[in-house]
């Protein structure tokens, strides 16, 4: 059974977006399409909310808490930018549905959309999670650390090597 560490509502501040939340590079920043906080059960671009966990192989924690309006599934791409905007800073966001203009944006912002079905539980999706993570990586798994890892300060280093100045 997976350690999940939930906040009490309270205590998330509002953030901009879940970059601003980070507290360890290392962990996985893992958003749910949720309108419970406890099954993937949105669409999402008309996602009344998501909740983001810090997940390493060990623990999770609920870092942040996301509600928006009611949206109708009518394919205005405008109801996307928020969500969009919001997510900035995720790895993952596992939804029940969503389209491909929206996937197409995930993957520019470096979030990767994952498709369950059927309003999986989220901590069943942190247990898969957590024992990939302990185990070896999917290549789906391994490119996000990968494309992570690229993220990191170290790239500045590099800029500088090639000659970059402020």
């Amino acid at each position: 059974m997976t350690q999940v560490v939930e906040k009490e509502m309270g205590e998330f501040a509002e953030v901009d977006c879940v970059a601003d939340v980070v507290v360890d590079e290392n962990l996985l920043m893992v958003a749910f399409a949720t309108s419970d906080g406890e099954s993937v059960n949105q669409h999402f671009g008309s996602s009344q909310g998501f909740h983001v966990f810090g997940i390493s192989a060990d623990a999770a924690t609920l870092m942040a808490i996301k509600v928006f309006p009611k949206e109708k599934k009518d394919g205005s791409e405008d109801k996307l930018k928020p969500r969009l905007s919001w997510l900035h800073g995720s790895d993952l966001v596992y939804v029940g549905s969503v389209g491909g203009s929206a996937t197409r944006q995930l993957i520019m912002l470096g979030v990767h959309p994952l498709v369950v079905k059927g309003g999986t539980e989220i901590e069943e999706i942190i247990e898969a999670l957590q024992a990939e993570l302990k185990a070896s990586l999917s290549p789906m798994l391994a490119r996000v650390i990968k494309q992570k890892n690229a993220k990191g300060d170290d790239r500045f280093d590099a800029m500088e090597d090639e000659g970059w100045d402020e």
